[in-house]
């Protein structure tokens, strides 16, 4: 028979494992905010991989990739640039991609709720996530680019 302190372990990981943690929310927010949907990718994927769930989360980068590549040929190739400059003045194109990004964590956050939840709950401390937000937002930002110049 079990032991009840069983009932009280936590389960965010494998069942021989103690649980994982993963990066916070801040860390994906402001990767998201400022390197565009594919910073906030990067982050979502490291924690999927972190959770095990990288067979069910991959649709996210897919999703992130088409977003940007989607509002990168609306802004540069359809004419959305022009509007945008006429409503939010020259600095249009980089709303247009933190409104994106902010919208991709969004999503990215809801799918992973009942994990920050359960840390919260758990009291587990997430990794330091400087040195990944920093590395996913510079992708994210450089690759934004790249494919800005390749339209």
């Amino acid at each position: 028979m079990n032991d009840r302190d069983e009932l009280l372990r936590p389960s965010l990981g494998s069942e021989t494992s103690p649980e994982t943690s993963i990066y916070s929310a801040t860390t994906g927010f402001l990767a998201a905010f400022f390197g565009g949907p594919l910073g906030g990718a990067i982050v979502a994927m490291v924690n999927a991989w972190r959770l095990k769930r990288l067979a069910s989360d991959w649709p996210l980068a897919v999703a992130a990739i088409a977003l940007t590549v989607g509002l990168l040929w609306w802004e540069l190739r359809a004419g959305g640039a022009e509007w945008l400059v006429d409503i939010a003045g020259s600095s249009g194109v980089q709303i247009a991609l933190r409104v994106a990004g902010l919208a991709f964590f969004s999503v990215v956050y809801a799918i992973h709720r009942t994990y920050y939840r359960s840390m919260e709950l758990f009291a587990v401390d997430p990794p330091s996530g400087w040195a990944l937000g920093v590395g996913a937002t510079v992708a994210g930002f450089v690759t934004t680019l790249f494919i800005a110049s390749a339209m």
